[in-house]
């Protein structure tokens, strides 16, 4: 596993979602991400941490439970491989009568570029990405394409706090560049999709298209443009992250992303 890669990712993450008004406090041996309007998992947990035995996980706990009670959230603890010793031991820390596993998340990463012009998307469209400026129309637009209602979409319910996160946006550091596109068919808007970078790594995030269009090859069409987009960058990681068993985490593998790592979501009962 490459622990320095993975490490460099979530940073990157974290750094993301602080432009969209998540609140991150570092702590000296843990830290967490809240965000005061948005109550899913995805936005609240504690991460980034350095323990080395069930008594620094107990004390830890211990705090982090006051911290989330006062802001009104769960605890949610967002386990990923460079957190070597609670995830090489999972059994031992996470045991089923005191937390619950709610959601498995797949990393995967792009980094053989060379291949890249010779795939193919199949796609009948001429399909653009337009650089969002409107934030508002941006945020209505990630949300139509997003609450579909449909359980088999990993994204079907996404919390309306998010609206409020993309209409807030404000960059936050010098060293990282976060662009929003529309994804346009016939100067028609079909989708959305996100690239959060710094000069070492390139994330894809908020790939949606709207339901009608979906099917259709456009999706996979937006992630050679945006791979392109990487190369030319002269960045040779690119990533995304998405729940795994779900139809898009297999059909990123189609397109030549490879598995990196799971991580894992628990519930604090």
């Amino acid at each position: 596993m490459d622990l320095k890669l993975m490490k460099e990712i979530y940073n990157l993450h974290i750094k993301g979602f602080e432009g969209l008004n998540f609140n991150v406090t570092h702590k000296d041996n843990y830290e967490i991400t809240y965000n005061p309007n948005i109550k899913d998992i995805y936005s609240n947990f504690l991460s980034n941490f350095d323990i080395k035995n069930k008594k620094e996980f107990s004390s830890m706990m211990e705090e982090v439970d006051k911290i989330f009670s006062k802001v009104n959230r769960s605890t949610v603890v967002y386990l990923i491989p460079f957190m070597e010793e609670l995830y090489n031991n999972k059994d031992k820390y996470f045991t089923t009568d005191k937390f619950e596993l709610i959601s498995t998340e797949v990393w995967q990463i792009y980094n053989d570029f060379s291949k890249l012009d010779n795939v193919t998307t199949n796609c009948k469209f001429d399909v653009k990405l337009e650089l969002a400026t409107d934030m508002k129309k941006y945020a209505d637009c990630v949300m139509s394409c997003y609450q579909t209602d449909d359980e088999n979409d990993p994204y079907g319910d996404l919390d309306e706090g998010y609206r409020q996160g993309y209409i807030n946006y404000k960059k936050s550091y010098s060293d990282i560049q976060n662009e929003f596109y529309y994804v346009k068919v016939d100067d028609k808007i079909v989708g959305t999709t996100q690239s959060l970078y710094n000069n070492k790594i390139y994330g894809i995030y908020s790939l949606a298209i709207k339901e009608t269009y979906r099917g259709k090859g456009i999706g996979k069409e937006v992630l050679r443009q945006q791979l392109q987009m990487c190369k030319s960058k002269n960045i040779n990681v690119a990533y995304l992250q998405t729940e795994q068993g779900f139809y898009p985490s297999k059909m990123y593998k189609k397109f030549g992303f490879k598995d990196l790592c799971i991580a894992y979501y628990y519930l604090k009962k």
